[in-house]
């Protein structure tokens, strides 16, 4: 096997701990991710019920990219374009949303945008250095 499969692949730490920790950010509090709409309380445990599954959601999600690269790294850096596209997809949202929200009361998309740009190229970065 080549030796640069055995090479450390930084997007398989960083990717899954990040998506962790909003994972379970939403799971276990998702009033904070909601804590921007103004929503009354008749109907605000619809939008926290659906933070806590899109919460279980980026916990599979980084549980999955972690447990392929332990499996093989030959398999993860063959996916990498999927992950790629995969990230595109989620940050196509962020802005979206973020400009649909009254006076663009929620920054904190834009800085998840960011990161998830910073992901994309981390793992074009890799790809091309293997």
């Amino acid at each position: 096997m080549n030796k640069s499969y055995y090479h450390f692949f930084l997007s398989a730490l960083l990717i899954p701990l990040f998506y962790s920790m909003v994972g379970l950010i939403f799971i276990v509090a998702p009033e904070l991710p909601t804590s921007d709409l103004k929503i009354s309380n008749d109907i605000a445990c619809i939008p926290l019920l659906f933070t806590q599954e899109i919460g279980v959601l980026f916990l599979v999600f980084s549980i999955l990219i972690r447990q392929i690269y332990n499996k093989s790294h030959k398999i993860y850096l063959s996916l990498n374009s999927t992950f790629i596209l995969v990230l595109i997809m989620v940050s196509c949202i962020e802005p979206y949303l973020y400009f649909k929200m009254p006076n663009h009361s929620a920054p904190e998309l834009l800085i998840i945008l960011f990161i998830n740009l910073f992901f994309i190229g981390l793992l074009i970065y890799e790809k091309k250095a293997h």
